[in-house]
């Protein structure tokens, strides 16, 4: 199993997804490196996946999936973040809460996701709202 830091970015009610070239969609993250901090190897992945600064960030959860171990973390960003695409990825998007099951998204990124929207009421306000 692959340990994985990955970063939950949240941004005017949407969340920040990648798409791989495979057309799967994903929350930013990556490897955690020999003697880096978790949390450290979030931000680094996001930046380097899709360009943004993150200005804070806050453990939330561990979550196992088939073939990782996640490490979560809530990242703040600036409200104007304006995500580019890296090489690695055909794809960066805001998504709102509603839309996310629309798309094809990894099991394990979706169980995340299912998880940090209960957990969140930030989240689920958002979620409610754009429902309405």
């Amino acid at each position: 199993m692959r340990i994985r830091a990955t970063g939950l970015v949240v941004s005017k009610g949407a969340i920040l997804l990648v798409r791989e070239h495979s057309g799967m969609w994903l929350l930013p993250g990556g490897s955690i490196e020999r003697n880096e901090l978790a949390i450290v190897a979030a931000i680094r992945a996001l930046h380097e996946i899709t360009g943004i600064e993150a200005h804070a960030a806050a453990s939330l959860f561990e979550h196992v999936s088939a073939h990782h171990i996640h490490h979560v973390f809530r990242i703040a960003v600036s409200d104007n973040a304006r995500p580019r695409t890296d090489a690695r990825f055909s794809a960066v998007q805001w998504v709102a809460p509603q839309e996310l099951y629309r798309r094809q998204i990894t099991p394990g990124t979706e169980a995340i996701l299912a998880r940090a929207l209960a957990e969140s009421s930030s989240l689920r306000r958002h979620e409610v709202a754009a429902t309405v």
